[in-house]
């Protein structure tokens, strides 16, 4: 206890009016009101980390009321659970500290917040440094989601695409450059990643898919696989990656984007949540479209921009980040997609049914493969 060094979330900034403090949470814009003497103000222009408790005592000189201050801080949920952050950071060495500074002091504030199984930030980027992600299809989406899970450190990266880098998939990502047109793109993005962050390792796996037996190595052992693939349908790609993944490894199915829609899909815990069959039951009676035959289908390109797939993909990595590091994922039992117009996301429910044939409670003996 002496030796503690207390210290308020970097997130929470102070104000005084009179006899008031006002804690304005900015991680998540709450706001708490106190009253306050000077003592209490006193105690929190010290609770910078810089001093241990024993120092604070002894400057403030009376313990029963500190205590109180810091019960009542812990409480709300105010004070950080690590007091000396760039200790903390240096867990990891010294580069890599740097590197990593602004989102080991994110990833700390959400500990503080109790989102987190762990109290200390490093811990949670360790997590991400020993994590594998596969990222099936690396173009307008897929290269975004692979950009940002190696800006964040993400140890392994495995890329799956069979395409060529053409010049119209230039304006909707970030990986490739006009001297790249013409080669496969799972080189071209690794080289991008590699030079993006040197602490991670890229794999490359040029390959058409057409079953889930086509990823069987490229998913094993993977803590989260983002499925951006479209050919020869979204639909059939999610079937086949649910198949591989089916039942040890989260995989996030069902993305995509066109015009001014973008479809975020739906994150797949095996056996915690709904399943893509639960998924595909539960949409693919949407406006009663089984029904009816097609006479126009859809087109073979779409209109599409960069800030727009960046947006999707950049959301897309954030919950496979939130997945390898135990957090949980909001795009877990539902159906989620994003209008870009009015910049709202729409979610609907996706239960897991009981008589699922993969996932549900009540089936008998083990679930068969998806996408086979």
């Amino acid at each position: 206890m002496p030796e503690w060094r207390p210290r308020l979330r970097e997130s929470v900034i102070v104000q005084a009016q009179g006899r008031e403090l006002l804690f304005l949470c900015t991680a998540d814009r709450t706001v708490k009101r106190f009253a306050a003497d000077d003592f209490v103000k006193h105690v929190i222009e010290l609770l910078d980390g810089t001093r241990t408790y024993a120092e604070i005592e002894r400057s403030v000189g009376d313990a029963q009321g500190l205590g109180e201050v810091l019960r009542i801080l812990a409480e709300e949920r105010l004070l950080s659970h690590v007091g000396d952050l760039e200790a903390s950071f240096a867990k990891l060495g010294e580069e890599r500290a740097e590197f990593y500074d602004r989102q080991l002091r994110l990833l700390q504030d959400v500990c503080d917040q109790g989102r987190a199984d762990v109290r200390c930030g490093v811990r949670l980027q360790e997590r991400v440094d020993r994590s594998t992600a596969v990222v099936c299809g690396v173009g307008g989406l897929g290269g975004w989601v692979a950009l940002c899970l190696a800006n964040a450190g993400v140890g392994t990266i495995r890329l799956c695409d069979f395409d060529r880098v053409e010049s119209s998939n230039l304006t909707r990502q970030a990986l490739f450059a006009v001297a790249d047109v013409g080669a496969p793109k799972v080189e071209a993005a690794a080289v991008r990643l590699r030079a993006a962050n040197p602490f991670v390792t890229v794999e490359s796996f040029e390959r058409r898919v057409t079953s889930a037996a086509d990823l069987a190595d490229v998913v094993d052992g993977a803590g989260i696989v983002i499925n951006a693939m479209d050919l020869p349908t979204p639909n059939d790609t999610a079937s086949w990656v649910s198949g591989a993944c089916w039942p040890d490894v989260p995989h996030i199915l069902g993305t995509g984007y066109a015009y001014h829609i973008g479809v975020l899909g739906a994150t797949v815990l095996p056996g915690s949540t709904a399943c893509w069959a639960c998924v595909r039951a539960e949409t693919f009676a949407d406006h009663g479209r089984h029904r009816m035959e097609s006479l126009i289908g859809k087109r073979r390109k779409a209109g599409a921009i960069g800030a727009l797939c960046g947006l999707v993909g950049t959301i897309l990595a954030w919950e496979a980040i939130r997945v390898l590091t135990g957090l949980e994922p909001a795009l877990s039992g539902k159906w989620s997609e994003v209008d870009f117009w009015p910049l709202e996301i729409r979610s609907r429910p996706i239960p897991r049914r009981p008589d699922c044939p993969i996932c549900g409670e009540e089936r008998d003996g083990a679930p068969s493969p998806l996408g086979a």
